[in-house]
């Protein structure tokens, strides 16, 4: 399992230099509109992660916890599942793989119009 060896180390490694704050990727998004992006949060939620703090990751990013770490460890799995021969692709083919794409980009968008809405409630949706 060559490429899922490479794959989950350089994840592990790129987690690792994000969320320690080696390398400082501020978010497009939020410099440029000041809203905060679906994803903004997610490098210190690695960081709480790595310290078993998962209050405080579900605190910065909430859906990247729930949604994309999941979908990550999935595909992970997936890879050394075709490198196995086991499954013909990591991902779901077919109807099956389009509709989980739409779900998720769905997901995504919505995730990032919520945790921007000016309403009182709201607020702690922002990272």
């Amino acid at each position: 399992m060559p490429r899922t060896t490479r794959l989950a180390a350089g994840a592990g490694a790129l987690g690792l230099v994000l969320s320690a704050g080696l390398l400082p990727l501020p978010c497009p998004m939020l410099f440029l509109t000041g809203l905060d992006c679906p994803f903004c949060g997610g490098s210190r939620m690695l960081g709480a992660l790595l310290h078993a703090d998962f209050a405080r990751a579900a605190d910065l990013n909430l859906f990247a916890l729930v949604v994309i770490m999941p979908l990550a460890v999935a595909f992970l799995i997936g890879s050394a599942r075709q490198e196995l021969g086991q499954v013909a692709h990591p991902l779901p083919a077919g109807r099956r793989g389009l509709i989980a794409g739409r779900v998720l980009v769905g997901a995504v968008i919505t995730w990032g119009v919520v945790r921007n809405l000016p309403f009182p409630g709201f607020e702690f949706l922002r990272a």
